[in-house]
Formats: C-alpha cells, structure tokens, sequence
C-alpha cells in the first residue's frame, strides 16, 4: 500500500537548527505571522499619523478596515509567493522583481484617494497609507522567507 506525505518547507532558525514543516503548517504559520506583525506596524502607523493630525474618521486608518486589507492582501501575497516557488525555475530572481512592483502598484488607489480628497483623506493620510503597505510587505516577505524559503539556484 503507497504511503502518503505531505510535501515539507525547510526552515533554517537562528539558531542553525533545521526543521521540516508540513507546507500545510508553513503556509497558516507564515500568513498569521505576517497578519500580526503588519497589524502591529500598521497600528504604529496609525497612530502616528494620527497624532501628526490626520483626522480619525479617516476610515482606511481605521483598524476594522486595515485589518481586513491587511488578511486579504497577505493571503494573496502567500498564493503569490507559493505560485513563484512552486512553478518558477528562478523564484528568488522573480521575487526581487515582482514584490516591489506589487507594492508600488498597491500606492495607486492611495493616490487615487489622495486626488479624490474623499473620506476625510489628507495628503497626510495617503502618505501613511502608503507606509503601512510597505510595513505589511516587509512583514510578508520576512515571514515567507522564513517559512516558506524559496530554492536557490544551484551554483554548481
């Protein structure tokens, strides 16, 4: 009778050791990690801007609607990310590139926003709009990283 695995992720930790997670472990562990640390800076960011005068009903500042954007955009970060290390011959190469046009792209609807001048937006509130998408990028990209590491070419 054939014996059924789980594909696995390698995770190097700091301490050198090497682990195997089940990529059904990895991906959730990875996902709420970078989940709880983008929220953290988010809420920074927030409140920052909040205290430099960007006004509270400014609801993309609100933490019902950044956590939410938050889950979606680093789900879809994830599918992203395992689409690229899973079907890429060179997903490091492809990542260096893709992330950063993914999170320039995701300033558009914050300009978009700032041109409009609705929902109490202020040029200040767009700025740190932009701030937490970087924030929950690097979150992403650090958790993913470290979960779900992609393979690098071999140098042979």
């Amino acid at each position: 009778m054939p014996t059924l695995t789980s594909p696995t992720t390698t995770v190097h930790t700091r301490s050198g050791s090497v682990r195997d997670l089940p990529t059904a472990v990895a991906v959730p562990v990875a996902v709420v990690t970078a989940v709880a640390v983008g929220a953290l800076g988010t809420t920074a960011i927030a409140a920052i801007a909040h205290a430099a005068g960007v006004s509270h009903s400014f609801s993309p500042l609100q933490p019902g609607a950044y956590i939410a954007l938050i889950v979606l955009g680093v789900l879809g970060g994830a599918v992203g990310w395992q689409l690229v290390r899973n079907k890429v011959a060179e997903p490091a190469r492809v990542l260096r590139t893709l992330v950063p046009v993914v999170v320039v792209l995701s300033f558009v609807p914050d300009i978009a926003i700032g041109v409009s001048g609705s929902d109490h937006a202020t040029w200040g509130g767009v700025v740190a709009l932009m701030a937490a998408h970087v924030v929950v990028a690097a979150a992403a990209v650090t958790s993913f990283a470290t979960f779900l590491p992609v393979q690098r070419p071999s140098t042979d």
